[in-house]
């Protein structure tokens, strides 16, 4: 069977399968490489929590293997070979949120340690250059191993759930990894990770495997559903939708068996979903709600602490002009300073009120908290721009489902603050910011087009 025709201006195949399209000078330098830092974040998206506290004395993995990946790749980078005549970066905002962090690591004036702890969340934005990078110099053989490559990270990820869900007892004996234990949930961060994987398997569907993927699917929206957190609900079925919406785009129409899959996961999650521990916690956000008077109360309570905290380490940061303007910086704990730790907890070692974007205020001030901002904004534009005309391969689209996913609880829990959330997100994001500057770069080389002829070498003619 020959090779799939390629429609030039959609850079579409037409059997809708997308892919990318290389254009003169932007041939990669090796066709089969992995995108740079891809084994440090499926290790952190296949261990989650617990993985990533994974350590030998003061090292950790997650960082053992970034550290290495921004040295293969700076060693690489220095090699003379064939690769493309102009690597797009991650743009402004990323280079400006890194000297907004590193301004106010100078300023430190305690214990250097615990100020570097409190950065490190910020600095982990640098992982946007190195994915940037490597994303244009692989070729699509290259990308799509990438894929293979976090899809067995995600599917190990989704075998300890279903072990750590079923066996509660049995993971009360495993060892302990820090100041946690293996196979230990993180039910925001674990359920917004089994939302990626069952919104890849929806795109991986295809004729011969679509009922492995279909599988996968409900295994990761059942075990998602098992969890008791909110947050990691919202960023589930965000990730089913992005992905029914990405698969449409990329096939250009609607078939039969997507409208009936779509049917039965609209109608199953109704029915499961009043019962399940994640819906009934939901639920119990309504006063009149039919869940037990305890989890109500619990569900309520969690919700009114939140509020109370954010508006305590707000109020805070508000009072003086200069923590207004530059925050805090790194070093003070400026969650238990404003007492928003009190509804929260004190004494739990919790150092950020659940909410990425006050973290930032009262760290950064007004402006990091703009740079921030900007920076979320034009990767949701992406995002939004990507659903629309369709993923040029299927990288990018498992990017979006990291970004949107990760976004979400982020907003809600202390996700973007610690290394097994942080560098999945930003290392996706370089990928997608790239990604659309070298899109970008393209439109402008490429000639324009008369409305009336239908190829580019007919409009030069």
């Amino acid at each position: 069977m020959g090779h799939p025709t390629i429609d030039v201006a959609a850079r579409t195949p037409v059997h809708g399968r997308p892919c990318g399209l290389p254009t003169a000078g932007t041939e990669p330098t090796d066709d089969r490489r992995l995108v740079a830092g891809v084994v440090a974040v499926t290790v952190l998206l296949a261990g989650s929590r617990w993985g990533s506290h994974i350590h030998i004395g003061p090292l950790y993995i997650g960082d053992f293997l970034l550290c290495a990946a921004f040295l293969v790749a700076t060693w690489r980078a220095l090699l003379p070979g064939k690769g493309p005549e102009r690597v797009h970066g991650p743009g402004v905002l990323v280079g400006m949120l890194l000297l907004v962090t590193g301004f106010r690591l100078l300023t430190v004036q305690d214990d250097l340690r615990v100020a570097l702890r409190d950065a490190a969340p910020f600095a982990y934005v640098a992982l946007a250059y190195l994915s940037a990078g490597a994303y244009q110099r692989v070729g699509d053989r290259g990308r799509q191993r990438t894929v293979r490559l976090l899809q067995w990270g995600l599917l190990l990820h989704l075998v300890w759930m279903v072990v750590a869900t079923l066996a509660p007892a049995f993971v009360a004996t495993l060892p302990s990894v820090g100041s946690t234990r293996v196979f230990e949930i993180r039910t925001d961060f674990d359920v917004a990770v089994l939302g990626v994987l069952a919104g890849l398997s929806i795109l991986r569907m295809r004729r011969g495997r679509f009922w492995l993927h279909a599988s996968v699917t409900a295994a990761a929206l059942v075990t998602g559903l098992a969890q008791v957190n909110r947050a990691g609900l919202f960023s589930c079925c965000a990730c089913v939708l992005v992905a029914v919406m990405l698969r449409v785009a990329g096939d250009g129409r609607l078939r039969l068996r997507a409208i009936l899959l779509g049917a039965i996961a609209v109608l199953a999650t109704v029915a499961v979903l009043p019962i399940s521990p994640a819906g009934q916690r939901l639920l119990a956000l309504n006063e009149t709600a039919t869940a037990s008077s305890e989890l109500v109360e619990h569900a309520q309570g969690t919700t009114r602490a939140r509020l109370i905290a954010w508006e305590r380490v707000l109020t805070y940061t508000l009072d003086d002009p200069v923590r207004s303007a530059v925050g805090v910086g790194f070093g003070p704990d400026f969650l238990q300073q404003s007492n928003g730790d009190l509804p929260i907890g004190r004494g739990m070692g919790v150092r950020s009120p659940h909410n990425y974007l006050l973290t930032t205020f009262a760290r950064l001030g007004f402006i990091g908290l703009t740079v921030v901002v900007a920076l979320l904004a034009s990767l949701v534009t992406i995002a939004v721009r990507t659903v629309r005309r369709g993923p040029p391969d299927e990288l990018t689209a498992l990017c979006v489902l990291l970004l949107v996913s990760l976004l979400i609880v982020a907003l809600l829990g202390v996700i973007l603050e610690s290394p097994f959330g942080a560098a999945p997100f930003f290392w996706a994001a370089g990928i997608l910011l790239a990604g659309e500057r070298s899109r970008r770069a393209r439109a402008r080389q490429e000639p324009k087009r008369h409305p009336l002829v239908s190829s580019p070498q007919e409009a030069i003619t």
